[in-house]
């Protein structure tokens, strides 16, 4: 039983955990933008915004759409488990 389980609800939960993963990226999108843009051995460094915008809004995008897979799949996954019981 744990391993039907296991098999219907691995993958929203795959999508779950990233999703918020991602989430998480994009929130701390200007502290991870200003890591990845400093030069070797620079001590001090200007990060544009539009780096920063596209450190935060591409994780945020792509953590709500794992976020909205997970809703999908978790559905079709409920269902069968209900249908099943």
């Amino acid at each position: 039983m744990r391993n039907k389980n296991m098999k219907l609800f691995g993958i929203p939960l795959f999508f779950l955990v990233f999703g918020v993963l991602f989430l998480i990226l994009g929130f701390n999108g200007g502290e991870t933008a200003s890591i990845f843009s400093r030069p070797p051995g620079a001590t001090s460094w200007i990060t544009s915004g539009d780096v920063i915008d596209a450190f935060t809004f591409i994780p945020m995008i792509i953590g709500v759409s794992f976020l909205v897979l997970f809703i999908s799949t978790f559905s079709i996954s409920f269902y069968k488990w209900i249908r099943d019981i």
